[in-house]
């Protein structure tokens, strides 16, 4: 057994419900996922007989919510959950049915706050906004949708959108984050920037290769975070929108990089 294994539970309340249940998460030190919306879930323990049997657990302990494997629908293609520090965590959601919205009871130690979604609201584009985050700095704008107390970003906002079918499919990704980024150089072109070099495979800032175009100016910092905080087909096509007066970083839906730099005279 992999020790960094993990699991999470994506309960969908069926019929006229059509909804899905989200935990809010405690807000903890080192916990990279502390105070974010999340499906039930967590790291496999050592009595585990499964990954399936850690999100039936995870599911009772955390929300009071008892299914059993026959609800299951589907195990999903496992996904790689980022964390701030340290190696990302492999992650095998689960679905199941429901036949009615359970009552859900967050444990107060895990979890402080539990709800059944909609799923017309996370179907609705006109939902989804590139938003700031709390704890990150206020240049850095995530796809996401705005919920009670918190958003909805992260790694649960991915795994929603793959599950729905929302944002690029795959095959499309690269393109749809291209495409996203020229809008934003397109943007700084009709605020009075120029064009210096179009997009171009170089190293990027940190060295890793990326798609990088220049232009003379200063990056207007504010108007580009307002003009992009609307919804728009280009918010599923990017992961991190990050604006400085000398630079734009856009990542993409594969987590490419591009780059408009404003720095070069």
């Amino acid at each position: 057994m992999n020790q960094g294994e993990a699991a999470v539970a994506i309960v969908h309340g069926r019929g006229s419900a059509d909804s899905v249940l989200l935990m809010r998460r405690a807000e903890r030190e080192g916990d990279s996922w502390s105070g974010h919306w999340s499906f039930p879930g967590g790291r496999r323990d050592p009595m585990d007989h499964d990954l399936l049997h850690t999100a039936l657990r995870e599911l009772e302990e955390e929300c009071g919510v008892r299914l059993a494997r026959r609800d299951l629908e589907a195990e999903m293609q496992p996904r790689r959950a980022r964390r701030r520090s340290g190696a990302a965590v492999p992650v095998t959601p689960f679905l199941f049915r429901a036949d009615s919205e359970l009552e859900a009871v967050p444990d107060g130690r895990e979890a402080v706050e539990a709800a059944w979604i909609p799923l017309s609201v996370l179907r609705d584009p006109g939902r989804h906004v590139l938003l700031p985050v709390p704890g990150h700095p206020a240049e850095l704008r995530y796809p996401g949708v705005p919920l009670n107390r918190a958003p909805l970003w992260g790694f649960t906002y991915r795994l929603i959108c793959d599950w729905l079918g929302l944002g690029p499919q795959p095959g499309s990704m690269e393109q749809a984050g291209l495409e996203a980024a020229g809008l934003v150089l397109e943007f700084l072109v009709s605020r009075g920037l120029t064009l210096q070099r179009e997009w171009a495979e170089r190293p990027g800032p940190q060295g890793k290769t990326a798609q990088v175009a220049e232009v003379a100016g200063v990056i207007p910092v504010a108007d580009v975070l307002e003009r992009f905080a609307r919804p728009g087909g280009y918010v599923m096509a990017v992961n991190c929108l990050e604006v400085r007066p000398d630079g734009v970083r856009i990542v993409g839906p594969s987590f490419e990089e591009y780059f408009i730099d404003a720095s070069a005279k």
